[in-house]
Order: C-alpha cells, then structure tokens, then sequence
C-alpha cells in the first residue's frame, strides 16, 4: 500500500483471495441465518396448527350422528384455523366397497371396490403387507386406515396445498409430525365411530323387540303419549288399535316355544309390511300388539285393521316337526279399535281399545270390533 493510502491495482490482486473467501463465509452465514429463521417459522406455523388442531379435535367428542362426525372431521382437517390441507376425504367400508361418506374432493365416482386399480385398493394391499403407500397426486397425499377392534372401519385422505409441500420440503421432522398428527386425528375418528355405532345398537335393542322387530313396550308407550299430545293440541285424528293371536298358548304348548317363536317373528314381519311409516307397531307383551295411527279417524283405522284380520288368516307358518318332516299351521287374531275424544289421555285410549278387543274375543275371536 502507498504512503498516500491509496491501493494499487497489484495490491488488490493480492487482498482478492482473502477477501473472497470472507465473501463466501458471510454469505454462508447468511444462508444458514435464513434457514434457521424459515425453520423456526415453519416449527411456530406447526405448533400453532397442533394447538388449534388438538382443539378443535374435542368438539367432535360432542357429536351425536355420523353425518355430524365426518362433516366436522373433513373441516378440522381443511380449515384455516385446523390443518390447513387443500382436500379431504372420509371413506367407510360397507360390505366390499369403499363408500365416500364426506369429501372435499369433485369426484363423479362415489363407490370403490376394495379391490381394483384405484389408489385407495393400492392403499390398502400396500398396508396389509406393511408397505409404505405407494404414491399418489404428486406425493402429496396422505392416507391413514381407521379401524376399531381391530376392524376395517374405512380410510382418511387428505391432500396438501403445493404451498404446503414446498413449505416444508426437506424438513422430514415436520412431516413426520404432520402424518403423526393425522393419523392421531383418523384414531379418534375411528373411537367415535365405533361409539356411535355401539349406542345407535344400545339404542335399537332398548326401543325395539329383538324378536317380532315391533316397538318396545315402553318406547310405544312414550310415542304413544307424544301422539296423543300432539292430536290434542292440534286438533287431529288419532286412532289405536290392540292385537291379540287366538289361542297363541296351545301353538307353545303343542308346538313347542322354538315355534312359538317363529310364529311370533313372522307375525311381527307381517304385522310391520302392512303398517304405514307414520305408524307406531309395538309388542304389548307376549302374543299381543298395539298399533297407533296418527292422522287417522276411526272408519280408516277399521279398514285397515280389517285388512290385517283377513292377511294373518290367509297366512300360513311352516313349522318343523320330528326328523326332517315340516307342519303348516295358520293362526287368527282378534283385534280391538279405538279413536282419540277430545281431552282423552294415552291410558284413556288404551283401556278402551282393550275393551273393544275383549269383547271381539268374547264374540268368537278372529275378528275386530270397534
């Protein structure tokens, strides 16, 4: 360097080396600087979706149908404040298909074979050998299987912005808590659905008789208030009609209660096809039967029960006798009407629908009076 300060072009050619060198190391730094501070945001982006996400996840512990379940699953998943994926899709195992219970997805294809050429078979023959999924739309799907003990329920997708993948491409941590994350969410999902389903069979076999498919005793009763209630205060028809099967106890006796109990079940079969789906059919106790009929006066709730008269006189019950032998047997029923009075309560109307079908027993049986 020159006395004067000023550095000469041969002087520079010497710095040159020493400073490049310095050039690269800041730049380095920097890059590493710019890393870091991206890694950081994207950690903070993640546990702040983990936060929201265990969150959100405690509002579906509340719902109370499928439908509600996988229509707030999809949204936990999809939404701004959830995880945040483009897309979602619930699929449920019914028979040996995948049906598509709630999606984000337009696709005109609602059902998958569990076999087939389609990602989700793929999925699931990738799984059962223990295989890593093998690809979907650009790697950035993501399936999970739902099952609970140790049944196929059905499967989770989801699908990630491309934002989403350039985002934390190369971060495999982050993934790994995302699938992590996912497949915690698809467990739950899969919990509430076997609970759901478990109640709604508490609650079929508390509201309905296992053997006859008729009503409860005591969940006909409760209708039958509600019906009765609701006729009243509106000012509408309402009619109810008692079943009972002639000589049901020498079919027991005779027969045997196996029988007896085919007879019963087929009866309860019949019984079902020739009500309305706005009725109420319920099994009283043992051999007899009670049928409500809303927004029905008496003269139509006659002719329908005496349609029923003559359709349980033409039927015939095969019953099996000793060795391969089978018996027909036909059985009638004696049946008793009644229409709703003003201010009349439900016991009101049941008491005299059981005087109406004590006095069709009286006069012979297999008949109805009203």
């Amino acid at each position: 360097m020159s006395k004067q300060g000023i550095v000469s072009a041969s002087e520079v050619s010497e710095l040159r080396p020493g400073f490049q060198d310095w050039k690269q190391q800041a730049e380095s730094q920097k890059a590493r600087a710019v890393k870091a501070l991206q890694s950081s945001l994207r950690m903070y982006e993640l546990n702040e979706k983990i936060k929201s996400t265990l969150d959100l996840t405690t509002r579906l512990l509340d719902l109370e149908s499928e439908a509600e379940l996988f229509s707030e699953a999809v949204n936990l998943l999809t939404s701004e404040e959830g995880m945040g994926f483009r897309d979602a899709s619930l699929l449920l195992v019914e028979e040996d298909s995948l049906h598509t219970a709630c999606s984000t997805l337009e696709r005109g294809k609602k059902v998958f074979t569990a076999e087939g050429d389609h990602r989700y078979a793929r999925w699931l023959a990738a799984e059962g050998k223990g295989e890593p999924f093998p690809g979907g739309e650009d790697d950035q799907e993501l399936m999970v299987t739902l099952r609970s003990r140790g049944r196929l329920l059905g499967l989770l997708e989801v699908v990630q912005h491309e934002r989403e993948k350039v985002l934390f491409e190369g971060l495999d941590s982050f993934v790994e808590w995302r699938r992590d994350l996912v497949t915690r969410i698809g467990e739950v999902v899969s919990m509430l659905i076997d609970n759901l389903r478990l109640n709604q069979e508490l609650k079929r076999q508390s509201t309905v008789d296992v053997l006859t498919g008729a009503y409860s005793r005591s969940f006909f009763l409760q209708r039958a208030e509600d019906e009765v209630n609701r006729a009243l205060r509106y000012g509408r028809s309402l009619a109810l009609v008692f079943i009972d099967i002639d000589h049901f106890k020498e079919i027991n006796d005779e027969q045997g209660h196996l029988a007896g109990d085919m007879v019963l079940r087929e009866l309860g079969s019949l019984f079902r096809r020739n009500v309305r789906n706005a009725d109420v059919l319920g099994r009283y106790g043992g051999d007899e039967f009670v049928w409500l009929l809303p927004e029905t006066d008496l003269e139509m709730a006659v002719c329908a029960a005496d349609k029923l008269v003559n359709e349980v006189r033409a039927q015939r019950f095969e019953l099996s006798g000793e060795g391969t032998s089978r018996v027909a047997i036909s059985v009638t029923a004696s049946l008793g009407a009644a229409g709703l009075l003003p201010g009349e309560n439900v016991e009101a109307l049941l008491r005299r629908a059981d005087e109406a079908l004590y006095k069709a027993k009286a006069a012979g049986r297999d008949r109805l009076v009203s």
